[in-house]
């Protein structure tokens, strides 16, 4: 087993000095050639080095794209996506005739789509990525990648739905149960096709549940029939849903203070 392991230092150290001896070429073709091999090879870390040692020397050359392409990709599958979105509209800025237009835009978008965070956290970057999604649909109409940028804003406009969510259950879990309301109609409004239509309702019926039994008794009748009027139109969409027997028993608590008053 040692020797396996000698083996595998004497490669590494065989690998470090041999990259090392490239660094250093004069070469720039020869340069070339091997920053593409370890590209190929999957060796993006030591290929982007190289390439980025040729930008300056193939400038105005017919290589120059391609060494910026594969430097652009570079980035790209390092997953540095900060850095991808540059180079890939930098690429479209420098490179105006190019086959490669909308490759490019649609990585540069797929970038953007990257950086989305989970939903609990703040979503602009998302709300921007869907922007530059969006975009490439208007530019290019036509693309076969059109099916593709669909899912994505699809997939983003789902995380931005349930950070809105999120939001709503925090005024109910908050006891802002009158907050909770409003902002679940107007989440309703925003979202009207929403795969949580079922929970986003329970959750409005149980916030209007607690503001009824926490209302002074002026307002304690018509907050109650409000109530049960949510609760008739829920349990007449969900019959057989997830949440119908919780919402059952909801009815039965507000005829019970309806019957009291």
């Amino acid at each position: 087993m040692k020797y396996f392991y000698f083996l595998i230092l004497f490669c590494t150290i065989f690998s470090c000095s041999e990259y090392q001896k490239i660094l250093k070429n004069t070469d720039t073709n020869s340069q070339y050639e091997e920053a593409i091999k370890y590209y190929d090879n999957g060796d993006f870390a030591r290929s982007i080095q190289l390439l980025e040692g040729l930008l300056d020397d193939f400038i105005g050359t017919s290589d120059a794209e391609n060494i910026y392409y594969h430097y652009t990709y570079c980035y790209f599958y390092l997953k540095d996506y900060v850095s991808a979105v540059y180079h890939f509209n930098r690429f479209n800025n420098l490179f105006i005739s190019s086959d490669k237009l909308e490759e490019m835009s649609f990585m540069y978008a797929y970038s953007h789509y990257l950086q989305s965070p989970r939903s609990s956290l703040d979503q602009n970057l998302t709300k921007e990525a869907i922007k530059n999604l969006e975009l490439f649909i208007d530019t290019y109409p036509e693309s076969n990648r059109i099916i593709r940028v669909n899912e994505l804003i699809l997939d983003l406009n789902k995380k931005i739905e349930k950070k809105n969510f999120e939001i709503v259950k925090l005024y109910y879990d908050t006891g802002k149960f009158k907050s909770a309301i409003f902002a679940i109609d107007n989440f309703l409004n925003n979202f009207p096709e929403t795969e949580l239509l079922e929970e986003v309702l329970y959750v409005q019926i149980q916030a209007y549940y607690r503001l009824a039994g926490n209302s002074i008794e002026e307002k304690k009748s018509q907050r109650v029939k409000e109530a049960i009027f949510a609760v008739d139109n829920f349990l007449i969409s969900f019959p057989d849903g997830n949440f119908t027997s919780k919402v059952q028993v909801i009815y039965e608590k507000l005829k019970n203070i309806e019957n009291g008053l």
